[in-house]
C-alpha cells in the first residue's frame, strides 16, 4: 500500500509520508543544531506523522473520513521506542501538539498506553478519533514505517532540565523546530520558492558596523546637543562595543535618557555577533511604545529589518518571515517576545528556536509586569544557559531583579561606573507637589503661558480635561493630544508635528499618556507629570532638555485631584506610593536610590498565583492564558482618521461585503485603535468573521471583536482628540 502525507497539490503532485517525513527531518535537523539539539529534532520530524501509516488517515485524504487525528499515532510509537522513559516524555509532548496546541505529557499517557489495551477505548485530541486505535494499527505502521526508514534508529536523549517552567520551554524549543519544519516542507510542496521569501540569511555584521559608524558620524557632525552630553553618548558607544566582544550570557545595560542607547545597544550586538558567531538580532520593544522611531533609526543602516509587533501593517513578503523570524535583525514587542516563551499554539511557538544563538536586546528593561517578573526571567536565563541566547536589559532605571528572592539574577553591567554619569548630565530641576492635590484645570493654566511643555498623565479621562481646558484658552494649533484614542497612523503624524515645531521654536502643549515616554523623541522645556511609579517619572523626564542645554529643564511631579480612583490598578497605586513614601529629597538622578526604591517594591513580591500554579501543573494551556503581559478585554475599531480616508474606505467596504479575515486585518492596522466603551455597540457594529473563516465557530455569525463606527458616528473621530464617544463608560485606562 502506498501512504500519502497530502492531499494532491494544484500541479497534481501528492508527496507520500515517506517524502514528506524525510523533508521534515533535514528541516528540523537543520533548525535544532543551535540548540545543540540536532539529532534529537531530526528524529521527531521523523516521527511527527507517524500516524499518516493507517488507513484511517489514507481514507480523510479520500475524502471518505473526517475528524481524524494522526499526532497522537506519533507520540505513541516514541512513547515505543522510549518504553516511557522520562527524556522521552517532552518528545511525546512536541509530536502529539503538532497540530492542535500542546499537551502535558501525564494528560495524554493514559491514552498512549491504551492503544495496546484491547479492554481499553482510544481518544484522539480535540475529539477526534485517533488514526492509531489499536495494537493492530500500531503494528501495521510500524512495518510501513520500517520498510520506508529501514536504518532508523532513536537517538539517546539528553536529560530535560530540571523545574517545570525550564521543562516546558525545552519541549517549546522541541515544538518549534517540528512544527517550523513542518509548516516550511508543506509550503514547499506547493511552491517551490517559498523559501526564496519566507527566509533571510544575509547577515553580514561587519558591514552592518560599517553603517552604524557611518550613520553616528552624520549624526555627530550636526549635532546640537550639549558638549558634555555628547561626550558620555561616546562613552556609551564605545564602552558598548568593548563589551560586546565579551562572552555570550546576560549583561544589563544602565545609562540615563538620551545617552544614545539605541546605537549603543546595536554596536554590542553586531560586535557580538562578529565574536561569537550568533545569528541574528532581536530588538524588543516595551508593549506600547511607539516603535515607529527605533524602526526609522534601525532602517537608516539595517535596510532589510524585518518590524514584527502588534500594530505592523506587513507587506506580503514580509509575513512569512515574521511568522519564522527567519530575518538578520529582527524589531518586536515584549507581547510577542514573552508570550510565545509560554505559548501552547504552534503558529506562536513556530519562530522560538530563531532565538537560540541570537542576540536580543530589551530595551526598557522596567516595563515587565511584576507579578510576570520571576517567570520571565528563569526563562531569560535558561536562554542564556542553555540555548546560547546573549540577553542585554537596557534602560535608565534598572530594577533590581536580585531583590527578588525567589529568583537567581546576576547580569555583567555594561557600565558598572554609571553613578559619575547620571550625576554629571544631570539636565533637570525636580519639583515634587505631594504634600497637595493638584487640580487638572491649574495644570492647564500654567501649561498656557509656556512654548515648550508637555504634561504627562496616567489616565486617559485625565489627558482629555486638560487638552480640554487648553483648546479654550490656547490657539488650536498649538495645542496636541497623544494617547491610544489616537490611531497609529494619527499618532506618528502627531510626534512628527510636535517634533518639527519645537525645532522650529513654535509654541507646543502637548497632553499625552504613558505612551509618549518610551522610545519617543521629544525634547521639552518644561514636563508635567502626574504621580506614578518611577521608571515612568525618569522616563517622562527624559523628555525635558533631553539634548542638555544651558539652563536646566523643570519637571513637576503632582497629585491630581480626583475623587476617582487615580490608577488602573493595584500594582501601579503601589508603585506610586512607594515613590510618595521616599520623596524628598528623593534624586531620580542617583542609581542608589533608584535601586531602593526596586528593592522597596520588590520586597515580598512573587508572580501571580494562577501563573505558578498552571506551570507546576505543567498546563501549557494553562500557562499561556495566564502569562499575558496586557490583560485586554478591550476590542478592535477600525477609524475614519482623515488623512487615511482612502484606506478606512476600502477596509470599511471590505470588511461589510466579506467580514474580518487576517489580511484584512494586518491592512486595516494603521488606522486600528483598542476601545473599552461599554457603550459602543450604539455608535459602531461588529463585524462577522469572514465566512470561509467560520468553521472554527460551528457556522455561526461569530462576532469577530472588529468594529467599524456607524456611519452617522464618524464625526466622533476628530484630528484633535482621536476617539471620544459622548457619554462613555469607557474603561478608565492607563493608556
Amino acid at each position: 500500500m502506498e501512504y500519502y502525507a497530502k492531499s494532491p497539490n494544484a500541479q497534481g503532485n501528492q508527496p507520500t509520508v515517506k517524502e514528506h517525513l524525510q523533508r521534515v527531518a533535514e528541516f528540523a535537523q537543520m533548525y535544532g543544531e543551535p540548540l545543540k539539539l540536532g539529532e534529537v529534532t531530526k528524529m521527531i520530524g521523523q516521527l511527527h506523522d507517524f500516524g499518516k501509516y493507517t488507513q484511517a488517515f489514507q481514507d480523510v485524504l479520500k475524502g471518505i473520513r473526517t475528524g481524524v487525528d494522526h499526532a497522537m499515532g506519533g507520540a505513541c510509537f516514541a512513547e515505543a521506542c522510549y518504553k516511557g522513559r522520562p527524556s522521552s516524555h517532552p518528545i511525546a509532548e512536541a509530536i502529539n501538539g503538532h497540530h492542535g496546541g500542546l499537551v502535558a505529557y501525564d494528560e495524554i499517557k493514559g491514552e498512549l498506553y491504551a492503544v495496546a489495551d484491547p479492554k481499553k477505548t482510544v481518544h484522539g485530541n480535540a475529539g477526534k478519533a485517533p488514526a492509531i486505535a489499536a495494537k493492530e494499527q500500531l503494528l501495521t505502521a510500524n512495518t510501513a514505517f520500517r520498510k520506508d526508514f529501514p536504518d532508523f534508529k532513536p537517538p539517546k536523549l539528553p536529560k530535560p532540565p530540571e523545574g517545570e517552567l525550564e521543562s516546558m520551554l525545552y519541549t517549546r524549543m522541541l515544538f518549534s523546530c517540528l512544527v517550523d519544519a513542518d509548516y516550511t516542507a508543506s509550503a514547499l510542496d506547493n511552491d517551490s520558492a517559498y523559501l526564496s521569501h519566507a527566509e533571510n540569511n544575509c547577515f553580514d555584521p561587519r558591514t552592518l558596523l560599517k553603517r552604524l559608524n557611518d550613520y553616528r558620524d552624520g549624526i555627530k557632525r550636526y549635532s546640537n546637543a550639549d558638549k558634555t552630553l555628547n561626550i558620555y553618548r561616546d562613552r556609551v558607544f564605545e564602552k558598548c562595543g568593548e563589551m560586546g566582544d565579551g562572552p555570550e550570557g546576560l549583561y544589563t545595560l544602565t545609562a540615563p535618557t538620551g545617552t544614545g542607547k539605541t546605537l549603543a545597544l546595536l554596536h554590542f550586538a553586531l560586535r557580538h555577533c562578529l565574536r561569537n558567531g550568533k545569528q541574528r538580532i532581536i530588538i524588543v520593544l516595551p508593549f506600547l511604545t511607539l516603535a515607529e522611531q527605533n524602526a526609522e533609526i534601525y532602517e537608516n543602516i539595517v535596510s532589510d529589518v524585518l518590524i514584527d509587533h502588534s500594530q505592523s501593517d506587513l507587506p506580503d513578503e514580509a509575513r512569512e518571515l515574521a511568522a519564522r523570524w527567519s530575518a538578520p535583525v529582527i524589531i518586536t514587542t515584549s507581547v510577542r517576545f514573552f508570550e510565545a516563551l509560554f505559548s501552547d499554539r504552534p503558529a506562536d511557538c513556530r519562530k522560538l528556536h530563531n532565538i537560540a544563538d541570537s542576540v536580543v536586546v530589551f530595551d526598557e528593561a522596567q516595563s515587565l509586569p511584576v507579578n510576570l517578573t520571576t517567570s520571565t526571567l528563569r526563562a531569560v536565563n535558561e536562554l542564556c544557559s542553555r540555548y546560547h541566547t546573549t540577553m542585554v536589559f537596557s534602560t535608565a532605571t534598572q530594577p533590581d531583579f536580585a531583590a527578588r528572592k525567589d529568583l537567581d539574577w546576576t547580569p555583567r553591567e555594561i557600565i558598572p561606573e554609571n553613578k559619575e554619569m547620571f550625576a554629571a548630565l544631570r539636565r533637570t530641576e525636580i519639583e515634587w507637589r505631594l504634600d497637595r492635590k493638584t487640580p487638572l484645570e491649574t495644570v492647564a493654566e500654567e501649561m498656557s503661558p509656556l512654548d515648550s511643555v508637555c504634561t504627562i498623565v496616567n489616565l486617559r479621562r485625565h489627558a482629555r480635561q486638560i487638552a480640554d481646558a487648553l483648546y479654550q484658552s490656547c490657539p488650536k494649533n498649538t495645542v496636541f493630544f497623544l494617547t491610544t484614542d489616537l490611531c497609529p497612523a494619527h499618532r506618528s503624524r502627531q510626534i512628527e508635528i510636535i517634533r518639527q515645531r519645537l525645532h522650529e521654536g513654535k509654541p507646543c502643549r502637548v497632553v499625552a499618556t504613558q505612551c509618549i515616554e518610551a522610545g519617543v523623541d521629544l525634547d521639552f522645556k518644561t514636563v508635567y507629570r502626574a504621580l506614578a511609579p518611577l521608571d515612568a517619572i525618569i522616563q517622562a523626564a527624559g523628555r525635558c532638555n533631553r539634548n542638555g542645554r544651558d539652563q536646566m529643564g523643570r519637571v513637576i511631579v503632582f497629585c491630581p485631584e480626583d475623587s476617582r480612583r487615580l490608577y488602573p490598578d493595584d500594582w501601579y497605586n503601589n508603585a506610586a506610593v512607594t515613590v510618595q513614601e521616599m520623596s524628598p529629597p528623593f534624586s531620580i538622578h542617583d542609581p542608589d536610590n533608584i535601586r531602593e526604591y526596586y528593592q522597596r517594591l520588590f520586597d515580598g513580591s512573587t508572580d501571580k498565583k494562577t501563573l505558578t500554579e498552571a506551570i507546576d501543573a505543567r498546563s501549557f494551556a494553562q500557562t499561556a492564558a495566564q502569562y499575558k503581559l496586557i490583560d485586554n478585554a478591550g476590542v478592535q475599531i477600525i477609524v475614519p482618521y482623515a488623512e487615511k480616508r482612502e484606506l478606512y474606505k476600502s477596509i470599511s467596504k471590505q470588511l461589510r461585503e466579506q467580514g474580518a479575515d487576517a489580511r484584512i486585518l494586518k491592512e486595516a492596522a494603521s488606522i486600528t485603535l483598542t476601545c473599552f466603551d461599554k457603550n459602543l455597540d450604539i455608535y459602531a457594529e461588529e463585524i462577522p468573521v469572514a465566512r470561509r473563516n467560520r468553521a472554527r465557530f460551528d457556522g455561526q455569525m461569530a462576532g469577530s471583536r472588529v468594529y467599524l463606527l456607524r456611519p452617522q458616528y464618524e464625526e466622533y473621530y476628530s484630528a484633535e482628540m482621536g476617539l471620544h464617544l459622548p457619554q462613555g463608560e469607557e474603561f478608565d485606562g492607563i493608556w
